[in-house]
């Protein structure tokens, strides 16, 4: 007969009662509560599995859950799963207990088969179901009864439960809550400066429910809320490795040492593994940087060797059995919890730290030491990029092997960081120097990735300096016409280009192309890409001639190169260059002929799904387009969407990119209703992509609005500014400028719509933010105020906009006597004697205008255009005034300084011709006051001195000067002299 289970305790499976310091958690409790609710019948046992990471709550929650809902179930069991001998010994506990007359069962099977078989509604928890070798199958009833909640710290027992949550931090609120609760006996007695500490110190721990536990009972204890964050700092390791005996729901082991069981656990690869990882950045660890470094790695005694595929595989499902690492499939990434990544650091030290440094360098690949253009494409790049996090991770100072630095200097100079390459090869640089000689391979290679840091970083003189350098010293040690010193001139007559050096530019590329044809050959990429940047650098000196000439050349050139079978792909390139030169010289059906060609080789040679072939088929289409071939852009276009979303799938952002300039085709052929419906998709597509909240799915959206407006739809426009405004709200903030803009802009549009008392509404809320964040005298919350004034004007609330129109007027006087008010807000003021003016209240419009004249010659100058547009509006005042004289006298004023400024007839520019109109309008307006005050005769000689600049200036037959024609006329004839009013008729004829 076999015996009792050895891990058979009497009693065990009594169910413990939660913490009474439990906090919160209730999402996760309704959804456990819903879960196992009467009404929710299955055909089996259900089964609910919560995991995560040791310390994230998981047995307390289930606890609590117990606690709350006792009488939902006939029998409560509590089984601890971390062994075996545990389990066994639990359900032989449950059949001493349950089974009536067997109390000397020997066997854990009976109880496991009396749940089987006794059909009530009981809950067992399985806590702790940790390992991953424990088949936890094998000790689940089989039974279409019973409830079990599992805990554990495996998510791959996922696939045994109906249902799954995983639980990591608590929600801010809460867990400075649970903090609290364990930091302090008298909770009634904590001051707001201890409760921002507490909340700091949660954040700083990431709401992580175990962490919270052990910090609030170490201030406890040692009375030190306010240093608790310096010591976390310092002493991290030490505080987090701790436990203690007096925590409140009696877990004695500290989280460290919680994690270190699950280190225990861990295979020696496994721990290799988070070891490297342990020196990256927490978040988004790329597959690609292990999987390209073994590429290049031959070890294959390594875990990571040539099979490493498969066991990476088994090392992910390893580590990620205790949920020490988290996978994200989809994107192929590896994720760690902040705090575990801390304790890794803690734990491995500086153990992996030159073997990640080694895959790093591996990943990057071998890197040529020929003097030739490195280019990577456009996977290399997306790969750095999200390699970049990692490399800062790994710290400039803490890296000492000359190979590392080089190969994070590379990535940072292929992602334009300049800072960072500067810092990893600047002292690199002097070590080569003094080690290898400046005539070594490596010292010339690696001065001429310098040079392009400087010259990439804006520092163009060092860049030349170290470049000139560089090309005495090529030509000296590998002679004149080696390609590693005709890639060097090359180099070095660029950067004297961007130094507008032009002469000197040219010098060394006429002599360079005349080298790399006799060396190279004519039909060289090398040749071609200087023969093109020669002919850049004569347009740039308006050389066109020699420029169109030396493009012929190059065409022909290209065209050969193109009539090959199989012409490389950078040589595709360069051409790509030479059409957009013959564009720029406006030879548009030349470029067209070629791009055909181009198009035609790239399908031949790369297929018509290749990215570089799509690429140039946008251009094509652009081409067309601007020689207004419409149709066959549009039709190239819509095949070109077609291909790109067989290849790259609808969702991806190239599609969207291509989806838009579809819409934007159709839109300019007039087909207004197929581009919207084609917009629309593309709204949606980026809504479930890249996210209701993205940039550019929020720049969409505002697009689709005023295209919906301007299609008359204005209703489903409103609908989608709404929304906008919501999104702008939860993401941005209610106070960020942003909100504030989409919140002025809505209640304009409800304005406009009529409805005002929606559009007050937001007005009146977005006033008090203003004031509140701002200031009463900043020009967003003046603006805001006249904004609400017409609006209150508008709803026939007269009283309430006066009395906002005398707060806005006495705050725009304050501002009037400031030293230098700020411009924008002299705009705003002005805008509120025109109010003032239409209320009636013209000396108070007045005296305004005045001060604000006063205070724009003081800080903008008496010439300055807006200080002239005010004296103008004063002069019209006064005229409403009824004082001609003083508006006489201010209008001659302003008609001498506009003469001044501006001359008497003004160059006809766009600008200019603006500021001619000012002085035409008062010159009209000075002829008015003349003819007010009954000096017919000045006025009558100050108009026709105007009609004589208009015809000079603007032309006979400008409008302007025609509608001034017929107005002399008219005046003419009023006073009777209709001899000379009916040659102007006839000359207007």
């Amino acid at each position: 007969m076999q015996k009792t289970s050895p891990g058979y305790i009497q009693g065990m499976t009594s169910c413990p009662i939660p913490t009474d310091t439990f906090t919160g958690r209730e999402e996760v409790l309704t959804k456990l509560e819903g879960f196992f609710h009467h009404e929710h019948a299955t055909e089996r046992t259900k089964t609910f599995l919560l995991y995560g990471l040791g310390g994230s709550g998981k047995t307390q929650i289930a606890l609590e859950f117990t606690k709350r809902f006792k009488q939902r179930f006939t029998a409560i069991f509590f089984i601890t799963a971390d062994q075996e001998d545990s389990i066994q010994g639990s359900y032989l506990d449950i059949a001493k207990t349950r089974i009536s007359g067997v109390q000397n069962a020997q066997h854990w099977k009976a109880g496991l088969h009396w749940l089987s078989m006794h059909d009530e509604d009981w809950l067992i928890v399985i806590d702790n179901a940790n390992d991953p070798k424990i088949p936890l199958m094998k000790y689940l009833p089989s039974c279409g009864h019973g409830n079990v909640i599992i805990t554990s710290t495996n998510p791959e027992l996922g696939v045994i439960a109906d249902q799954s949550l995983e639980l990591s931090g608590m929600p801010p609120e809460e867990g400075i809550q649970l903090l609290v609760k364990h930091a302090f006996k008298e909770l009634n007695k904590i001051s707001d400066q201890q409760q921002k500490v507490a909340a700091k110190i949660a954040k700083e721990l990431h709401y992580f429910p175990f962490a919270l536990v052990q910090a609030g009972a170490y201030i406890n204890k040692q009375q030190c809320l306010f240093e608790y964050l310096d010591r976390l700092e310092n002493q991290r390791e030490q505080l987090l490795s701790k436990g203690s005996r007096q925590l409140k729901d009696k877990y004695s082991r500290s989280m460290y040492e919680t994690w270190n069981l699950s280190w225990g656990q861990l295979s020696p690869d496994s721990r290799m593994f988070l070891g490297l990882c342990a020196h990256l950045h927490y978040e988004n660890i790329p597959r690609a940087l292990f999987e390209r470094g073994v590429e290049n790695w031959n070890m294959a005694e390594s875990p990571l060797g040539p099979s490493h595929a498969v066991t990476e595989d088994k090392i992910m499902d390893d580590a990620a059995s205790y949920s020490l690492i988290l996978i994200n499939d989809q994107s192929h990434e590896y994720m760690f919890h902040p705090l575990v990544h801390k304790w890794l650091k803690d734990k491995v030290k500086d153990s992996y730290r030159e073997a990640i440094e080694g895959i790093v360098v591996l990943a990057v690949g071998e890197i040529s030491q020929e003097m030739e253009i490195v280019s990577l494409n456009q996977k290399d790049h997306e790969f750095f990029q999200r390699l970049s996090p990692h490399v800062r991770a790994l710290g400039d100072s803490f890296i000492s092997d000359h190979v590392v630095k080089f190969a994070i200097g590379y990535i940072w100079l292929e992602l334009y960081q300049c800072q960072e390459a500067t810092i990893m090869w600047e002292p690199l640089l002097d070590v080569m120097i003094k080690k290898l000689g400046l005539g070594h391979t490596l010292t010339l290679y690696h001065e001429y990735q310098m040079a392009r840091v400087y010259k990439l970083s804006g520092r163009g003189d060092k860049a030349l300096e170290l470049q000139q350098k560089l090309f005495e010293t090529s030509k000296e040690v590998l002679g004149d016409e080696h390609k590693a010193t005709l890639s060097r001139i090359h180099n070095l007559a660029i950067t004297l280009a961007i130094q507008r050096r032009t002469d000197e530019a040219l010098g060394l590329q006429q002599s360079l192309v005349e080298t790399s044809k006799r060396v190279l050959g004519e039909e060289d990429l090398y040749t071609l890409d200087r023969t093109q940047n020669l002919a850049e650098t004569l347009l740039t000196l308006g050389r066109t001639n020699e420029a169109l000439e030396l493009e012929q050349s190059l065409l022909r050139a290209s065209k050969r190169v193109l009539d090959k079978e199989h012409p490389d792909t950078y040589t595709l390139k360069i051409i790509q260059n030479v059409v957009g030169t013959l564009q720029e010289l406006g030879k548009k059906n030349e470029a067209l002929e070629l791009e055909q060609s181009l198009l035609k080789i790239s399908k031949r040679a790369l297929g018509e799904e290749d990215p570089q072939t799509l690429y140039r088929t946008q251009k094509m289409t652009e081409t067309l387009r601007a020689l207004g071939r419409t149709d066959e852009a549009l039709k190239l276009e819509q095949s070109l969407l077609e291909i790109s979303k067989r290849v790259l799938g609808e969702e991806d952002p190239e599609i969207l990119y291509r989806t838009q300039k579809l819409a934007e085709a159709l839109r300019a052929l007039g087909r207004t209703d197929e581009a919207l419906e084609l917009e629309q998709s593309l709204l949606e597509i980026s809504k479930r992509v890249l996210g209701e909240e993205d940039p550019k799915t929020l720049y969409r959206t505002q697009d689709m609005a005023e295209k919906l407006r301007a299609s008359g739809r204005t209703n489903e426009a409103l609908e989608l500014e709404q929304s906008l405004l919501e999104t702008s709200k939860r993401v941005l903030g209610e106070e960020n400028p942003e909100t504030l803009y989409r919140i002025q802009d809505m209640a304009e549009k409800l304005r406009a719509l009529g409805r005002r008392d929606e559009a007050f509404e937001l007005e009146q809320s977005l006033l008090e933010t203003s004031k509140r964040l701002l200031g009463e005298e900043h020009p967003q919350t003046l603006h805001g105020t006249q904004k609400l004034t017409e609006t209150l004007r508008a709803l026939g609330r007269p009283n309430e906009a006066l009395k906002h129109e005398q707060s806005l007027l006495e705050i725009s006087k304050r501002v009037l006597e400031k030293e230098h008010p700020d411009t924008y807000t002299l705009d705003i003021i002005q805008n509120l004697p025109v109010t003032l003016r239409a209320l009636g209240r013209t000396i108070e419009a007045f005296e305004l205008e005045q001060s604000l004249l006063k205070t724009s010659k003081r800080v903008l100058g008496e010439e300055h255009p807006d200080t002239m547009d005010r004296t103008q509006k004063l002069a019209e005042t006064l005229r409403v005034l009824g004082r001609p004289n003083e508006a006489l006298e201010l209008a001659q004023s302003l008609l001498e300084t506009l003469k001044r400024v501006l001359g008497k007839e003004h160059p006809d520019t766009f600008n200019r011709t603006q500021d001619l109109a000012n002085t035409f309008n008062i010159t009209q307006d000075l002829a008015e006051t003349l003819r007010d005050l009954e000096k017919t005769n000045e006025a009558l000689e100050l108009e026709q001195d105007l009609l004589e600049t208009s015809k000079r200036v603007l032309g006979e037959e400008d409008p302007e000067t025609l509608y001034r024609t017929q107005d002399m006329a008219d005046k003419l004839k009023a006073l009777g002299r209709t001899d000379e009013a009916f040659e102007l008729e006839k000359s207007l004829l």
